[in-house]
């Protein structure tokens, strides 16, 4: 055969192979130059954690330490005080520097340094910390946001973070904040009076998807910047939340969110920036976290306050599956994760696992109360049976929720009377919760018109059957085995229950836009005293309020209002009583069972203590052997 390979075929060939040989050397020399600045990032990152470990350990030895008798100088003298910001003829309330509870720089083994990593069980949309929906959003944003003042974890007394100082006009009509002068933001910006205003201005921004959070501000009429480092608060009506809510508010960088237009917040998944003593450790516009990635928090090594954090990291990683989440933790792939009440007590019986690990059970303001929710509007047009309040205590008492704890929940926990939890005045201890009562439930059914066919199936005037869908998220036992024993029960009395299973990333457009029948949640409240505002008023049905299951009560609405405006405490604690009362015979939801906390940690994490508002991972510290860098 003749041979075709010619002098062009070796030119094109040779050509071919030195374009393949510079290809290849320039990702050499690509992937060398990445490794450099990668190198260099990481020697920065040692470099500022050095320096901010030197600042940290001069400013906590001396700026931070407060003159005898004096827990608001700062180290000055009482008379070095600058009082020039203040009104006249009121009372400043300074504030002491933040500091632990539980200092760990005092416990035996203290080091700096070491990853922490807390497994959700559901994966949240956003933790864009002005419309994220859910308790993880929240949990991010507790570390890595701060407000002016913050409820201390042990005496749940309200107590300056960002603030230095305040003055609260005794009628309750206004208040007026010193920020401390060396606030500022994890990327070194000051935290100004300006601040504050934007972040009351970007809740109230019409265009921006915080509806669930202006509802929590609206007594705040208007704010002022009176200096650069003074603000002043103005309240439409003296209430018993104007203090707590200005304080708690969450203040954002002007600097870095007026860049974003509301459709871009709106579409954000990641933008998070703030004063807390941990930072995103990786906060790109462009590359900003995505559902499905780990979330990853460094500490903030800029941090401005006391009680800096000792943990270099804190990553949060979505596992749905109840067994999974425990295979994850018992192979160490996490370090925190919230138990159901079967693994809390059948690990706990283990034989040394309790050596290794901590299971921690308490009750805190934050421990809620799990619901189902009946829609008592529409959903895509179409009204739901749950209109009438008969019908909702009918669902309720098809429920046997004592037995539900002592199959389904080890025995932990207790039936839920509504929406107060039981160890707060709010709560009206009169109030019994609705019996399981099968019989008594037929009645109200047909009471409200529902009565059965030849068949058995309800049916009302018009020969409609009564059928609705329970919506519930996938991975845990629990809901599941709930889910089952509600059609099961339904179909008892000719009620037909569809079981609707979706992903928890969709729960929410599910509740913005009212598209279910009865759903399932808890509620994880963040005060002491809770404002039902919220959750009950009528105010709260509109555009995507977390009033979702759309009560309309003209009752809830003039207690609420009445409740909100009485500033004597035990007159309140009576209005709430009714309130109570109201909600319960009303029963928008079925108010299933208060539950405490159930978390494992493990054991070589010390300094974990339980406290009302939760855990304080600010003071954890690894005990005991060396410390490995995080990824």
């Amino acid at each position: 055969m003749q041979n075709r390979f010619g002098l062009k075929d070796f030119v094109l060939l040779t050509l071919l192979i030195v374009v393949g040989i510079s290809v290849w050397l320039g990702m050499v020399q690509e992937d060398r130059r990445w490794d450099r600045v990668q190198s260099v990032a990481r020697q920065v990152d040692r470099l500022e954690q050095q320096i901010a470990r030197m600042h940290q350990s001069i400013e906590e030895g001396i700026a931070f330490a407060p003159a005898p008798g004096d827990p608001g100088s700062q180290g000055r003298a009482a008379g070095e005080r600058d009082e020039s910001w203040a009104r006249d003829g009121v009372e400043i309330q300074w504030q002491a520097p933040l500091s632990y509870v539980h200092d760990p720089r005092e416990m035996e083994g203290y080091r700096l340094g070491g990853s922490f990593t807390e497994i959700f069980e559901a994966q949240p949309p956003t933790i864009t910390p002005m419309i994220y929906r859910d308790v993880y959003g929240g949990r991010i944003r507790d570390v890595v946001v701060e407000g002016l003042g913050r409820y201390n974890p042990k005496t749940l007394e309200l107590e300056g973070v960002l603030a230095e100082a305040w003055q609260y006009d005794p009628d309750g009509r206004w208040l007026r904040v010193k920020i401390h002068p060396r606030a500022r933001f994890s990327d070194g910006e000051p935290v100004k009076a300006e601040d504050v205003k934007f972040s009351h201005d970007l809740f109230y921004n019409m265009e921006i998807e915080a509806d669930r959070f202006r509802s929590l501000y609206d007594m705040i009429t208007n704010i002022t910047v009176v200096s650069e480092k003074v603000v002043e608060f103005e309240f439409d009506d003296p209430t018993f939340l104007n203090l707590d809510r200005a304080l708690e508010m969450p203040v954002f960088p002007k600097h870095f969110y007026e860049q974003f237009t509301p459709s871009q917040i709106n579409q954000s998944t990641g933008l998070v920036l703030g004063s807390g003593p941990f930072r995103v450790r990786d906060l790109h516009v462009d590359e900003q976290w995505t559902p499905g990635q780990d979330i990853v928090l460094v500490r903030n090594e800029q941090y401005w306050a006391g009680a800096r954090p000792a943990l270099d990291q804190l990553r949060f990683r979505v596992v749905t599956d109840d067994l999974a989440r425990l295979t994850a933790f018992n192979n160490r792939e996490g370090d925190m994760m919230r138990a159901n009440e079967r693994q809390h007590v059948r690990m706990s019986e283990r034989d040394g696992w309790l050596d290794e690990n901590q299971a921690l059970k308490w009750y805190n303001i934050r421990s809620g109360y799990s619901f189902i929710a009946w829609n008592t509007g529409t959903n895509a047009g179409r009204q739901t049976p749950f209109n009438d309040a008969r019908v909702r205590r009918a669902m309720t008492m098809l429920l046997d929720r004592e037995h539900l704890i002592r199959t389904v929940y080890e025995g932990i926990g207790e039936v839920c009377t509504g929406p107060f939890h039981p160890t707060t005045p709010q709560s009206d201890p009169s109030v019994e919760p609705w019996p399981y009562d099968m019989d008594e439930a037929r009645r109200l059914l047909a009471e409200a018109g529902w009565t059965p066919d030849g068949s058995g199936v309800l049916r009302n005037e018009r020969g409609d059957s009564f059928r609705f869908s329970f919506t519930y998220s996938p991975g845990q036992e629990a809901t599941q085995r709930i889910a089952n024993y509600l059609r099961d029960q339904c179909a008892r009395v000719g009620i037909r229950c569809d079981l609707n299973v979706v992903d928890w990333s969709v729960y929410a457009d599910i509740l913005h836009n009212r598209e279910f029948d009865a759903i399932t949640l808890a509620w994880s409240p963040t005060m002491p005293e809770q404002d039902p505002y919220q959750l009950w008023h009528s105010d709260s049905i509109a555009r995507g309020g977390d009033n979702f299951v759309q009560w309309n009560s003209p009752t809830a609405d003039r207690l609420i209002e009445q409740g909100r405006r009485e500033l004597d405490r035990e007159k309140r604690q009576q209005i709430w009583h009714e309130l109570h009362r109201h909600i319960h015979e009303e029963q928008p939801y079925t108010f299933m069972f208060n539950r405490p906390w159930l978390r494992f940690v493990n054991g070589k994490f010390q300094n974990v203590h339980t406290y009302p508002t939760g855990l304080e991972q600010r003071e954890f510290f690894i005990g005991g052997g060396p410390l490995a860098r995080p990824n």
